[in-house]
């Protein structure tokens, strides 16, 4: 027996590697385990040494190549007849270092060689320690979405690919290498057929540019529309701004709300910085259909910016920052440069740059981005995730945000950092707000944030609701029920935020949305 040990970054995720793997190998007795860094180092070696296989393969990525590489090291110690196969981009460049804990390496796409090497290894032959892996044809690839698959992914994320490569080749990122490959349509829509039913949270495509292809994209959106009476969750795709087209925006008008989710990836703003990184693009019309994709008001829209860039310092993020976050998309990510083994961001580094030499490989400083700024920008991200990206202040941060965004978050990170409970983070936004803004409007608005997200019927206390006989009074008197509804009092009118004391109530059991009463 071979074991495939995927771990992954959280428990609802799903490696979809092991199960090519398996189903492309022509040497099938292979046993896949799904676990994630968050299990302990002992247990993941104690269920990959079980049954005593004669090789454990791990798959490895940036996120999980510390764990990885634990517990190998564990098992050549302990177990050093089992054989050790490593393969995944976190061992394709540079991998010399991990011979030390593995016996054989494969490099680059595993589906064929993978097979090839088992079946070595299960007649007892001397196999090659380095494999450099053999891109099959898409057409020929046995398809991975087996029963066991479905099985692992129950009630969790799963994932789809539709394309392998990308377009583009920004020196950030590996996916460029690749030459751009689709999975053939008549091929992808048998495969979703498969999805049917399934108990799963939400589909991601892999693929890093699914619209790289529009006619294909388009088309396949088409099908999941035509067919989501199906699907009872949810589609992820990674998309390029300026490769949006009317009809694309057409496409998504006409889908349910909720059915597709988008993550666009911006960078950067700054000309000279998407030039070095060969990232040209037209910011204009990525901004503009951004904006149109948001306005359909059908479609999860999450964007990316990158901190560290090549020419990219304070200022110029700063106002990146700003022009992103005021197009409204629904999470705004503010990532750091990782400089990715095999990357030509690395040969770009001939100034006084410096970055992680242990995985994520985060960038410290740069020519043109101090550590100081760097801190800087790290405060920021935790407040835009904890207060933005969370949802739960949506008329609040609407309301009042003025002037920079980026001051804006800069200010409230430099308060919150370190925070984490509900109740502390409302009080933080509270007062800060308070500082500057009339303390009952603040309330107010916060109020209904608070009771559109939250069904707890707790309020936190330094939105000082009162509840006594005579509000219990005023609200029969409205014909309120208060053992139905959940009931405050404020002093705006919901719908201008003027000064206007109403009451606004919620009936959980028909969802979130608030109803008023001006008293």
């Amino acid at each position: 027996m071979i074991k495939i040990i995927a771990i992954n970054s959280k428990y609802v995720h799903t490696l979809l590697s092991p199960y090519y793997l398996k189903e492309n190998s022509e040497y099938k007795d292979i046993d896949i385990v799904q676990t994630n860094i968050n299990v302990d180092i002992s247990d993941i070696v104690s269920i990959a040494v079980l049954d005593d296989p004669i090789a454990i393969a791990l798959p490895c990525y940036i996120f999980n190549i510390n764990v990885v590489k634990t517990v190998a090291m564990n098992i050549k110690t302990n177990y050093p007849h089992i054989k050790i196969i490593l393969g995944g981009p976190e061992v394709s460049f540079e991998n010399d270092s991990h011979f030390d804990y593995a016996d054989h390496i494969i490099t680059g796409e595993g589906d064929a060689s993978f097979g090839k090497l088992a079946l070595c290894l299960a007649s007892g032959k001397s196999c090659d320690k380095l494999i450099v892996g053999e891109p099959m044809d898409l057409g020929k690839i046995v398809s991975p979405y087996s029963e066991d698959y479905f099985a692992d992914v129950a009630g969790k994320i799963a994932y789809f690919e539709g394309s392998r490569g990308c377009p583009f080749n920004c020196a950030y990122c590996m996916s460029g290498i690749s030459k751009l490959r689709f999975f053939g349509m008549e091929s992808t829509i048998s495969e979703l057929v498969k999805f049917r039913g399934r108990n799963i949270r939400v589909l991601k495509f892999v693929d890093r540019t699914f619209n790289a292809n529009i006619a294909f994209a388009k088309q396949l959106m088409r099908y999941i529309i035509d067919n989501h009476h199906y699907y009872d969750f949810g589609f992820h795709f990674e998309i390029a701004g300026d490769l949006i087209d009317e009809e694309f925006i057409e496409i998504v008008t006409l889908s349910p709300k909720g059915l597709f989710q988008f993550e666009i990836g911006v960078q950067s703003f700054n000309e000279k910085t998407l030039e070095a990184v060969i990232r040209k693009t037209n910011i204009d019309k990525v901004i503009t259909y951004i904006t149109r994709l948001i306005d359909c008001g059908k479609s999860h829209v999450h964007t990316d910016l990158i901190a560290g860039l090549p020419y990219e310092g304070l200022d110029t993020f700063k106002t990146g920052f700003d022009r992103l976050y005021n197009v409204g998309s629904n999470m705004l990510q503010l990532g750091f440069l990782k400089v990715l083994k095999g990357s030509r961001i690395k040969e770009m580094m001939d100034g006084d740059y410096k970055y992680n030499s242990t995985p994520p490989y985060e960038i410290i400083y740069t020519p043109y981005l101090t550590v100081e700024d760097i801190a800087e920008l790290k405060l920021v991200d935790d407040a835009v995730d904890k207060y933005a990206n969370s949802g739960l202040f949506k008329r609040t941060l609407k309301q009042f945000i003025e002037g920079s965004p980026y001051e804006f978050y800069k200010k409230l990170g430099a308060i919150c950092v370190g925070i984490s409970e509900l109740f502390d983070r409302i009080k933080i936004l509270y007062d800060m707000l308070c500082e500057s803004h009339d303390d009952h409007i603040v309330r107010s608005i916060m109020v209904m944030d608070y009771m559109s997200t939250n069904n707890s019927r707790v309020v936190p206390p330094c939105l000082k609701v009162v509840y006594d006989k005579s509000f219990a009074k005023l609200l029969r008197s409205m014909d309120i029920d208060k053992k139905k509804n959940f009931a405050c009092m404020i002093d705006v009118n919901p719908l201008t935020y003027n000064k206007e004391c109403c009451i606004v109530y919620c009936d959980y059991s028909q969802g979130y949305d608030l109803l008023f009463k001006i008293i």
